[in-house]
């Protein structure tokens, strides 16, 4: 065995770097994708529990925090159309941004009046 790994060609060497390196690449990307979605599933559970509980303290919607998760799952969505170029993202991505501009109306609606 020792003298086939001599004999390897620069090529061979590079190859085979690639494809040892190839796991880890993909294990990173997919802790990091996991990662995110948890944080996002957290993030929106925590508008969520602080909408309802401004609505029923406050007597109030908090429309800045629906803003700001609509705005920021519009981003997502937006992001996916442009790279997988699927309806289903570009239908989702522009019904969250309608969403997202009808609550920043009402914020700035509340701010105002």
């Amino acid at each position: 065995m020792l003298g086939i790994e001599v004999y390897m060609t620069k090529e061979e060497i590079l190859e085979k770097s690639r494809n040892e390196m190839k796991g880890r690449d993909i294990a990173d990307i997919e802790i990091s994708k996991s990662a995110i979605q948890t944080g996002w599933l957290v993030a929106v559970s925590l508008m969520a529990i602080i909408v309802v509980v401004d609505a029923v303290v406050f007597s109030r919607i908090p429309v800045e925090m629906l803003f700001s998760a609509f705005g920021g799952l519009a981003t997502v969505f937006w992001i996916k159309y442009f790279r997988m170029k699927k309806r289903h993202e570009l239908f989702v991505g522009a019904m969250y941004s309608v969403a997202a501009v009808c609550f920043l109306i009402s914020w700035i609606l509340q701010i105002v009046g």
